[in-house]
């Protein structure tokens, strides 16, 4: 069962009930065209399912799930300005562990490459691909293909040789403070105009990409017993003119094989 969230400027964004992640998201381009900017989401490694969804208020969705000593609420809630807010507070009785299920991004619309996109990321550390024998410690990203602290395409950073063997992004970015919502990253498509503005309160997030899509990932949720957490999320979509970007690489227009 799919719930549907709406707000005045004809943005639509589609909610899966049964694992509580964003199915679709209808978005205009920089000339009012909408696309649905999203893909087929695989499942996280810990993304519970049969949540109990409340019926939708406007713009508004609240959904529970209570499992194995754990109680979590979460509310989506979609704004005029293009935001779609994601706040979350859980308890366990036990040790529990949990992931929300990422939406997957494609700006200019599915089927398109996102090579070109450019990320901006306020991340001064990251951590290694998993399973890359460097070890677990974040490593300081200066001079290296993971330093987007200055815009760059996604395309140019995987072809340095330190990535050239990987298929996309798969780890985790860092930084410093926590608590405040704040923006974390920015992604723009030069093809569409649509610039995709990711905050959290949390102090780190996992990007993931490949040919088609990209992802920024709330971090897993680890309660031990009787802990409780709140956190929120902001997916905001709007346009801007790439030339707003003080990009640091060149952009290349050839689609990603």
């Amino acid at each position: 069962m799919m719930h549907l969230l709406r707000n005045a400027r004809g943005m639509r964004v589609a909610i899966g009930a049964h694992d509580a992640s964003v199915r679709a998201w209808w978005a205009p381009d920089r000339y009012g065209r909408l696309a649905d900017v999203l893909g087929a989401a695989p499942p996280a490694a810990h993304a519970p399912v049969d949540w109990q969804c409340d019926p939708p208020d406007g713009g508004h969705l609240l959904l529970r799930l209570a499992r194995d000593g754990l109680s979590v609420r979460l509310a989506y809630r979609l704004d005029d300005d293009g935001s779609l807010h994601l706040d979350c507070a859980a308890i366990a009785d036990g040790v529990s562990r949990f992931a929300l299920a990422a939406p997957l991004f494609n700006l200019q619309g599915r089927n398109a490459a996102v090579g070109d996109h450019v990320l901006r990321l306020a991340a001064d550390h990251y951590g290694p691909w998993p399973g890359g024998g460097t070890g677990g410690a974040p490593l300081d990203v200066a001079g290296s293909a993971f330093d987007f602290r200055q815009p760059a395409p996604l395309a140019s950073r995987l072809a340095w040789p330190a990535l050239a063997h990987l298929p996309g992004f798969r780890h985790d970015f860092y930084w410093a403070g926590s608590g405040q919502l704040r923006e974390a990253a920015r992604v723009a498509d030069p093809a569409s105009g649509r610039v995709l503005r990711f905050s959290s309160t949390q102090d780190g997030c996992h990007l993931y990409s490949d040919a088609r899509c990209f992802s920024l990932l709330a971090q897993d949720v680890q309660l031990q017993p009787g802990q409780a957490m709140r956190f929120t999320l902001a997916y905001r979509l709007g346009v801007q003119d790439i030339d707003a970007f003080d990009i640091s690489e060149p952009i290349s227009m050839t689609p990603n094989k």
